[in-house]
């Protein structure tokens, strides 16, 4: 914006305020959108972390579990062979 001798201070100030209000009611939209409490690190950035965190965590104990179930299932398939040979 280019100042110029006849300026509206007034107005300036205004739209000032008025972008600052925006941009507040964008960023608490936004958090109410999400359902979440922490939507960005600017938020809060230690929950931030901790809930990355807790995220990473749980997808790795996710993919432990599905691990554990083709491991399971892998043995019995192999008890399966060991008992077909056994008959034999």
């Amino acid at each position: 914006m280019a100042l110029n001798i006849i300026s509206n201070y007034a107005a300036n100030v205004a739209h000032r305020n008025l972008t600052a209000s925006d941009e507040m009611a964008t960023r608490s939209l936004s958090k109410l959108s999400s359902g979440t409490r922490v939507v960005s690190a600017r938020d809060d950035a230690a929950s931030m972390a901790i809930g990355a965190r807790l995220n990473a965590t749980t997808q790795a104990l996710k993919t432990a579990t599905v691990n554990v179930g083709q491991a399971n299932a892998m043995l019995q398939i192999a008890d399966g062979g060991m008992a077909t040979i056994d008959d034999i």
